[in-house]
């Protein structure tokens, strides 16, 4: 039996993240994956989906560039994709136990089940079981995706996203994707660059309609997808799947009927508990099965906590790295901190990039502000002009009366770059007038923020206004 400071049940962001952390605070850790290292966001995820949606990018950038000095048009080779985002994977996984043992972190293979509330089996199918004791315990096994009932997956017609990432062996002609969450315009961008007839279902009014985005972006991707060429379909669903000829023939909820050869269920995700007999650890599961969480990530057995996608909250890698930092250092140093989700910025990569942090103009609103909105288009932006990428847009949310900055908006090239100085200013005793100590490369893409808020700065000065200069949260653990 070996004892350890704390133990973490699961390497993907979250797991990984607060290994690192609990390290550089002096434990002794341990870290526990029963499958592939780096979890979802390295093997299936955000690491392999952005390898591949660069060169989608790519393939649009180029052929946008024709007659401005560039000749020859471009065409995306899937399966070579393929290959090059499994050799981007591989080299970050082989490293990955190489970066955790210099910090001193054990890892181990196998699976993890509690046989008590600080005691966990470790079995794999060509070892004997190995028993760890830890002070703290923190789960990190993330989520699986949701199964549709009237549509269910078989692995090859009708797919997932991990289906996706690790079994795709051709590029389909025509592929629906149920759901238009991150997944569905993420991965239908993807395969329409490469030549697939994309179709997205959205039983929703608009697309990315829970990913804490004001719906100008949402339009504005929506916009953009119907001048490509990808279809999109609110408002519905599938109602029945018949996979018998080898196609998948859709009937979809409002009547109307669609042949694709492909189908991907795209409709959210589910705790990944199975197997980790929590109930021997006496641990609370939501009757959704979520691990029930405290303010501070805590469990209903103090001193074991459970973060990312396996407990409530935005179920994204930011979000699970967010938890890890907040979990781990309360477990090591006393239940100090919780987390903030709007503090954690929200990037999809798609047909335009899209990021926000902080509240945006409805949700200010519910939180008894009086928001006002600052906005900028990328039209008069000399990078934009220079990259002959104009389309997207900033918006700056701050208080009518006083001037708190209280998030914003980012739509374009590098948008998810770019968010990173708006939540810094969210979380800076200059709020908004952050933006304009700062002096910037010209032409840049963040020197629009100051572009954005210069209108409203320089009234907010000519006011006798009561002005309020630290962000929303400047002030907040």
């Amino acid at each position: 039996m070996q004892s350890f400071d704390l133990v973490i049940i699961g390497s993907g962001p979250g797991g990984y993240k607060a290994a690192i952390t609990a390290a550089h605070l002096g434990a002794k850790v341990a870290l526990v994956e029963k499958g592939l290292v780096g979890g979802t966001c390295l093997n299936q995820g955000c690491i392999p989906k952005k390898t591949l949606l660069h060169l989608a990018t790519l393939i649009e950038e180029v052929n946008r560039l024709q007659g401005c000095g560039l000749l020859g048009g471009i065409h995306g080779d899937f399966m070579a994709a393929i290959a090059h985002k499994d050799a981007v994977v591989t080299s970050i996984r082989d490293n990955f136990p190489v970066w955790l043992k210099r910090l001193g972190v054990s890892v181990f293979s196998g699976s993890a089940s509690f046989i008590a509330p600080f005691r966990i089996k470790i079995e794999t199918a060509d070892a004997p079981a190995t028993d760890l004791v830890a002070k703290r315990i923190i789960i990190a096994t993330g989520a699986e995706p949701r199964e549709l009932s009237t549509c269910p997956t078989d692995g090859k017609i009708v797919i997932n996203s991990r289906d996706f990432m690790f079994k795709q062996d051709h590029l389909p002609k025509s592929i629906l994707f149920v759901g238009g969450g991150a997944i569905g315009v993420e991965l239908g961008y993807l395969l329409h660059q490469f030549g697939s007839k994309v179709t997205i279902a959205e039983q929703g009014d608009n697309l990315l309609g829970q990913a804490r985005l004001p719906e100008r972006a949402s339009n504005f991707l929506e916009r953009k997808f119907k001048r490509l060429g990808i279809e999109v379909r609110t408002g519905l669903s599938v109602a029945q799947c018949d996979i018998s000829s080898g196609t998948a023939r859709i009937t979809f909820t409002d009547g109307s009927q669609g042949e694709y050869e492909q189908v991907m269920i795209a409709i959210g995700r589910q705790p990944n508990t199975d197997g980790l007999n929590i109930e021997a650890a006496g641990i609370a599961l939501g009757a959704d099965g979520f691990v029930q969480t405290s303010a501070h990530l805590e469990t209903n057995v103090p001193g074991i906590y459970a973060i990312g996608d396996v407990k409530h909250g935005p179920m994204t890698a930011n979000a699970a790295l967010h938890d890890a930092k907040i979990a781990a250092t309360n477990a090591i140093s006393g239940n100090t901190f919780h987390p903030n989700y709007h503090k954690v910025p929200v990037v999809i990569h798609s047909a335009v990039e899209i990021a926000a942090v902080g509240l945006m103009e409805d949700s200010a609103e519910e939180a008894g502000f009086t928001p006002e909105v600052a906005r900028t288009n990328l039209g008069g932006s000399g990078k934009a002009r220079a990259h002959h990428d104009t389309e997207g847009f900033i918006e700056v949310v701050h208080d009518t009366e006083t001037g708190q900055l209280l998030g914003g908006c980012i739509v374009g090239p590098e948008a998810g770059e770019q968010i990173h100085m708006l939540a810094a200013a969210c979380q800076s005793e200059r709020g908004l007038w952050f933006f304009k100590d700062m002096s910037y490369s010209h032409p840049s893409w963040c020197e629009e923020l100051e572009t954005a808020i210069d209108p409203y700065t320089s009234a907010f000065s000519r006011s006798e206004k009561n002005i309020f200069l630290p962000g929303i949260y400047a002030h907040h653990g």
